[in-house]
């Protein structure tokens, strides 16, 4: 969508938000759970599809496509404990859950951020991500999610 001049890969995301998870997670928070959503919260993109906030798809819909993905992921590697896990992490059922929804949105503004900086985008890209971060952010008042909270607060002002 924004000509992104060799992008980010589904796995170097998820990669990156499961390095934030442990350079960030609270210790009030169960950390291997926080893992295990981080490397998890994208894996039914394989058979779902990958959407953004633009597309014409309702959360509904997409939480649908997502629960049928993780079931057909977990029947073809006999992992059932996944189906669980996406749940988890869609419904945002925990503050682990949570907690990795705001590192994932912390990962792509950071990421966006980095591909202005670096001239790979071709268009400003940070506004519209941090916008959207920080209204994500907004949702959750938990006192374990504020370091987070303020980060993502910030990080459209942080140089490079």
């Amino acid at each position: 969508m924004n000509n992104i001049e060799d992008p980010e890969s589904d796995a170097e995301h998820s990669f990156g938000v499961a390095l934030l998870v442990m350079m960030f997670t609270p210790e009030s928070l169960d950390r291997q759970k926080c893992l295990e959503l981080a490397l998890v919260h994208d894996l039914a993109e394989i058979y779902a599809g990958d959407f953004t906030p633009f597309d014409d798809i309702t959360p509904e819909q997409k939480d649908k496509l997502e629960k049928e993905a993780a079931a057909r992921l977990a029947s073809e590697t006999g992992w059932q404990n996944l189906c669980n896990l996406v749940e988890e992490y869609n419904d945002k059922m925990t503050l682990e859950a949570k907690f990795v929804g705001l590192i994932d949105k912390l990962e792509t503004t950071m990421t966006a951020r980095y591909y202005e900086d670096n001239e790979r985008a071709s268009r400003v890209l940070i506004d519209e991500f941090a916008a959207y971060a920080n209204r994500y952010a907004e949702k959750y008042d938990d006192k374990e999610l504020s370091q987070i909270k303020n980060i993502i607060k910030n990080i459209k002002d942080y140089s490079s």
